[in-house]
């Protein structure tokens, strides 16, 4: 699974988090905005509705509200409310003209129960004062007191004056004749009701207004709070990336190195104290494990010698053919291959300390690489040999480590030679600065472990594959760590099928 950019990662929480809380706010605020319209439209509604229902209805009374509208709204009266009167038997009185037929009776909203009179619920009890009947008044107090609160008794009928009618819950809704949505508010009382209806076209202009608006300003406000997030990821991982920067540059010859100390954030603080640590430990343990490998290599050079020595001087003195001078020789060989693994050793334990010793000098690779050709037809005439190498090609390194290299690859390239028949190229080329000569030779695929393992020291790929192979796996590491000496590189490349090649780049030492 491909992993994710952690600053993306927080960049798309946070516009997430962000985008959900202004698209609630939005959502909640078109909401409350339609709402709080509507019932400024239906307060505008039962007000002019009860100014009509004061008193008793009159034939005359829906010209006088509709001059009532023109003189109020102007010329658009007509165009914005819907009007029509009734008596207590529901008998239409005035309607208005323009009476959409889609409005049919069936569809109005009902009118809702009639409400008692003030001194007929249930009085509320003073402030402090907990519910129940009201005191008595106190001896000797004025006739007719009341305490605070309790409103004084309604005329009755019998005292002589009509009592008002009584109004009854008005009722609202939207509805659409087909062509335009209407606010319709139902409104009456015991003696005559009214149906007045508003024109909402303004209100959903003004509805779509803010709708519009918000539609358009919600993605620019998410782009601004992804620009954000990722603004604050990236000065947030800052420190992260100077820690992973200075990290990716301590090697095996730069352990002496320290992560810089971030202040900034305690927890980032507190990893670079802990990986700093873990630097110090590496390094004290390298140290120890590279002088140990380059006293041991040196201390075993001196015996050697002496060993080689006395062995071919008593290979010198044994009879020809006998027992014994077959055993010299093979002692001599295996002290030989001790010599070669030592000095490997040695120049390895150099090269991780830094202190691998380089007499620079300019070198002609092209000869080296035309000399190199003639040895491999000699080592092993039974092989095809070509050679493509361009003229010219010059290089700065050391020749004694330089030719180490190019007989490492020869001797590789001949080893492991499996090809029927096989075969092994040389080519070397200028480009970009850069000299570039390449070994392949047929063999067998390299599989991926193989490849990513090769240069690693003492590793002798597949047991079955390299087990009648003389060698000990240091010579391509070796070649490697040489060639990053001269500030090169080592490559192998297994793309051919049936071929492993190997690519040696160093810098090129252009003429002036």
């Amino acid at each position: 699974m491909r992993a994710r950019s952690f600053r993306l990662k927080i960049a798309l929480l946070s516009t997430l988090v962000s985008g959900s809380i202004l698209l609630a706010f939005g959502g909640f605020f078109l909401v409350l905005i339609y709402r709080v319209g509507l019932e400024r439209i239906d307060r505008e509604i039962r007000a002019l509705g009860e100014s009509q229902l004061r008193g008793r209805p009159r034939l005359d009374a829906g010209g006088d509200f509709e001059r009532s509208l023109r003189f109020v709204y102007g010329g658009e009266g007509r165009q914005r409310f819907l009007f029509r009167l009734a008596d207590r038997e529901g008998r239409t009185i005035y309607e208005s003209p323009d009476w959409p037929a889609g409005l049919s009776d069936d569809r109005l909203p009902r009118l809702g129960e009639v409400s008692a009179w003030p001194d007929e619920r249930p009085p509320e009890a003073p402030p402090g004062r907990p519910p129940g009947p009201p005191p008595r008044p106190r001896d000797g107090g004025p006739l007719g007191f009341r305490p605070p609160g309790f409103p004084p008794p309604r005329p009755r009928p019998d005292d002589g004056t009509p009592p008002p009618p009584r109004p009854r819950r008005p009722a609202f809704a939207t509805l659409s004749d087909g062509a335009t949505t209407w606010r319709v508010g139902v409104m009456g009382h015991e003696r005559a009701s009214i149906v007045l209806g508003v024109d909402l076209a303004s209100f959903q202009a003004e509805n779509d207004h803010y709708r519009n608006l918000f539609l358009i300003t919600c993605p620019l406000a998410l782009l601004l709070l992804a620009g954000g997030g990722w603004w604050l990821a990236t000065r947030a991982l800052r420190p992260v990336q100077v820690i992973t920067e200075k990290a990716a540059r301590i090697n095996a010859r730069g352990l002496d190195e320290r992560i810089p100390a971030v202040r900034s954030d305690r927890e980032l603080g507190r990893l670079v104290e802990v990986m700093n640590d873990m630097l110090q430990r590496l390094e004290r343990s390298f140290r120890q494990a590279a002088r140990f490998s380059a006293d041991a290599a040196h201390e075993l050079k001196t015996p050697l010698t002496i060993l080689q020595g006395q062995l071919e001087q008593s290979l010198q003195e044994a009879p020809d053919g006998s027992t014994e001078q077959q055993t010299y020789g093979e002692l001599l060989a295996e002290v030989q291959r001790l010599r070669s693994i030592v000095r490997k050793l040695l120049l390895l334990a150099r090269a991780d300390a830094g202190q691998m010793h380089r007499g620079l000098e300019t070198v002609d690779l092209s000869e080296r690489a035309r000399q190199l050709v003639e040895d491999t037809r000699e080592l092993a005439p039974h092989l095809d040999v070509r050679a493509d190498v361009a003229p010219g090609v010059r290089v700065r390194a050391d020749p004694d480590l330089l030719h180490q290299i190019l007989q490492n690859l020869a001797s590789n390239a001949v080893k492991f030679n499996h090809g029927d028949p096989g075969a092994i190229e040389i080519d070397l080329r200028l480009a970009g600065g850069l000299a570039r000569l390449g070994m392949a030779n047929t063999g067998q695929p390299l599989t991926p472990e193989e490849q990513a393992r090769l240069f690693e020291r003492f590793y002798r790929g597949d047991p079955a594959r390299s087990r009648r192979i003389d060698g000990v796996g240091l010579g391509l590491s070796l070649a490697r760590e040489i060639a990053l000496s001269h500030g090169g590189d080592l490559r192998v490349d297994t793309a051919r099928p049936g071929w492993v090649r190997f690519t040696l780049v160093l810098p090129a030492e252009i003429p002036g």
